[in-house]
């Protein structure tokens, strides 16, 4: 079964058949993430009309970013959290307020509803100097841009962490997120 455009579960366990090879399960992890959502974000990113669906598949792949980050799935009740610790990160910077409004009003309102909500407006190119802006009438600005490619530069970061190899809990944590993500959906 494949676990990305070019990787099978067969191909992730015989990365770790009896020695742990760690440069072909982050190959695989970043073709899974890059391949299922962050190519198809980049295609549509430039369309007018594509906002709403270039956040979906940006909140998607936070998610899966910090699943494998911490080795399980998101826990019920934490996405609070989920979305503080990642839109916290250097290449975002966003405060728990920014962080916790935007889970609430976009994620959850694109998910949920297909729509944003609480004045919450999403442009491709405004604001021009930051990912997000207050507005004064209430809610924020986001320029959805700027987010996808910030989103982006924080997964390449964490790819490049991976490779440097010096966090073996990081490492063990991917490992076992993909390992649960096979026992899940694929046959032993």
């Amino acid at each position: 079964m494949k676990l990305s455009p070019q990787y099978t579960d067969a191909q992730w366990k015989a990365a770790f058949g009896g020695h742990e090879d760690w440069k072909t399960a982050i190959d695989i992890l970043k073709d899974r993430i890059e391949g299922r959502w962050l190519t198809w974000a980049d295609q549509i990113l430039d369309a007018q009309y594509s906002g709403f669906a270039v956040l979906a598949l940006d909140c998607i792949v936070l998610e899966s970013i910090w699943g494998f980050m911490n080795g399980k799935s998101i826990p019920r009740k934490h996405e609070q959290q989920v979305y503080r610790e990642m839109l916290a990160h250097p290449r975002l910077g966003w405060n728990d307020t920014e962080s916790d409004s935007f889970r609430e009003f976009v994620r959850n309102g694109l998910m949920h509803d297909a729509e944003t909500r609480n004045q919450w407006i999403v442009e491709q190119t405004i604001p021009t100097n930051s990912i997000i802006e207050k507005r004064t009438s209430g809610g924020y600005v986001i320029n959805r841009t700027m987010f996808h490619q910030a989103l982006k530069a924080t997964f390449e970061d964490w790819i490049a962490q991976l490779r440097a190899g010096s966090d073996v809990a990081l490492l063990r944590n991917m490992r076992d997120r993909m390992n649960q993500i096979i026992a899940k959906h694929y046959a032993a």
